[in-house]
């Protein structure tokens, strides 16, 4: 087995041939072989040595799994759901992303100032029809302004893909944009995120309803809150299949984080 696939190897290097192309070959070849192994496992138990016959059944289980695997992967843009090797790749420390240390990395102060990590929290919003309409048309102002990056943070594929595991998706401005200008208004219990490309052009963007996990009307009797940050995600994306990153277009969205301080 092993010497056919060197042969293979062997007359495929005079050729130009990528290496997606050899895969296939070897998928196919060791998808014929494997079947060597079941014939030599019945023949052990056909011996009655049932001991060294289970262990080469196994092992043709095993390699049976890969080989369809393999299959799916290089003749399919399918998933297996129960696909194992990113956790074996991530077991053996999957390959490194090696830094470009003449890359330049812009460094964003937001507009609202700094806080400390201890002192700011996740806020949970919600968005109507009309909001959701002012956060698209803030994204496309900031695309043909060149305020909002599209290139999926300098990432690779496989830097991607373990985003995508842990997020689903990636989108093409990762890790998002933070707002030019952001705000909040608040008139009786309801407390309204406002932002913009400026100030003068600030529109209304959602509704804050929770502080941590506090609702917004109880955390303002109790403490002092500000934004920290507004940030917009969302668009063009990416979604993983087991062979490829597959483009997708997903609504534009914000994540707001809330600094605060309780009241004296």
């Amino acid at each position: 087995m092993f010497t056919v696939l060197d042969l293979i190897n062997h007359y495929l290097g005079f050729f130009t041939t990528n290496s997606k192309t050899k895969d296939r070959i070897y998928t196919v070849v060791g998808a014929v072989g494997i079947w060597y192994l079941l014939y030599i496992a019945y023949r052990f138990f056909a011996n009655g040595r049932w001991l060294r016959g289970t262990l080469i059944a196994a092992v043709f289980a095993l390699l049976a799994y890969f080989v369809i695997l393999n299959i799916i992967y290089y003749f399919t843009n399918k998933v297996m759901r129960w696909d194992i090797s990113p956790r074996i790749e991530k077991m053996m420390g999957g390959p490194q992303q090696v830094a470009d240390k003449n890359q330049q990395h812009e460094v964003i102060v937001p507009a609202n100032g700094l806080y400390q990590k201890q002192d700011v929290m996740r806020g949970e919003i919600t968005v109507d029809d009309a909001q959701q309409e002012n956060i698209t048309q803030l994204a496309t102002a900031l695309l043909q302004l060149g305020f909002m990056k599209q290139d999926y943070g300098h990432l690779g594929a496989q830097a991607q893909r373990q985003i995508i595991l842990q997020q689903s998706v990636i989108f093409a401005n990762h890790p998002g944009t933070l707002l030019p200008y952001f705000g909040m208004v608040t008139a009786g219990n309801i407390t309204t995120i406002v932002g913009g490309i400026n100030q003068l052009q600030a529109r209304e963007l959602g509704t804050l309803v929770t502080v941590g996990m506090t609702p917004t009307p109880q955390a303002l009797e109790k403490y002092r809150i500000a934004l920290s940050s507004v940030t917009l995600t969302g668009g063009l994306g990416h979604v993983a299949t087991r062979s490829e990153l597959l483009s997708v277009q997903q609504p534009y969205k914000i994540q707001v984080e809330v600094a605060y301080e309780k009241k004296n």
